[in-house]
């Protein structure tokens, strides 16, 4: 019988949570308002989904909505589940569902230790939903009853197709801001992600709540930091990537202790740098 896995619940102001999944460290959201309430992210498959479910019904039994704020299998593999559950209307920009529909099952061994379900395409939720509602590029404003819910991306970052959910004070960054663990580069722009930073830090003033994608709540600060670090790996990254032979990957351990990102994620990030450096 598969296993619910419960969140830990924070409550952020009135209307909003965070609800902080402990198997990737990955935080979804909730806003409620008068008439609907949206969820933001829905976890990495149906063990994940079940718990974040009964979580959020014992805040709410209002109608849902989801909100994915990018198309990385622990963010919305939970998704079969909450459809099941009666939920209609699932959001995205387009090019994660474009991510969704060209790479979704490359997404599932992400996920096989937590959901084993999901990665083996077992059981009733582990399909693979694929949201029908485009957020347009201009960005979306969703209504909830008495509570607006701003939905925008502010171009390539993290992915090609990242959204914010901004209720308020409160900010659900999605993985454009990592406090868990290193930026993840796989699937990014370096170059593009640090000026999204840049301007995301003008988004923000010295009272906003940001919920990263992944451990727990920063503020301004702490993406002004996240932005001068990568600033910084970047400048390195280049000059790295510029003593190579012309056509190689090879960076040394020296190298890679220059980056901050450890030995993984430093590695995935010189090589987009070589991909992508002007």
């Amino acid at each position: 019988m598969m296993q619910a896995l419960a969140p830990n619940v924070e409550q952020l102001d009135a209307r909003c949570w965070r609800l902080h999944h402990h198997g990737f460290s990955m935080n979804s959201g909730l806003v409620v308002g008068e008439d609907r309430a949206a969820v933001i992210d829905t976890g990495s498959g149906p063990r994940e989904a079940a718990g974040l479910y009964a979580a959020i019904r014992r805040i709410t039994g209002l109608p849902l909505i989801v909100v994915n704020t990018h198309a990385h299998g622990d963010h919305v593999f939970g998704n079969k589940y909450f459809a099941a559950h009666g939920v209609e209307h699932f959001h995205a920009s387009a090019a994660a569902v474009e991510h969704l529909r060209g790479h979704g099952h490359e997404e599932r061994q992400l996920v096989r230790f937590l959901e084993p379900e999901m990665a083996l395409r077992q059981g009733p939720y582990s399909s693979i939903l694929i949201p029908a509602e485009i957020v347009a590029e201009s960005g979306a404003m969703l209504d909830l009853g008495g509570t607006a819910l701003e939905v925008f991306g502010l171009g390539r970052g993290h992915t090609a197709g990242d959204l914010l959910v901004r209720c308020g004070r409160i900010l659900f960054a999605g993985d454009l801001v990592e406090e868990g663990g290193p930026p993840n580069f796989e699937d990014a722009d370096p170059f593009l992600w640090a000026e999204l930073l840049g301007r995301l830090e003008e988004e923000c003033g010295p009272d906003t709540v940001i919920v990263p994608g992944h451990g727990n709540v920063v503020d301004v600060d702490f993406v002004r930091h996240q932005h001068r670090e990568m600033l910084a790996a970047i400048r390195e990254g280049k000059e790295i990537v510029a003593s190579w032979p012309a056509g190689s990957f090879d960076p040394t351990a020296y190298q890679l202790e220059l980056l901050p990102y450890g030995p993984e994620q430093s590695s995935i990030f010189l090589q987009r740098l070589r991909e992508l450096r002007p």
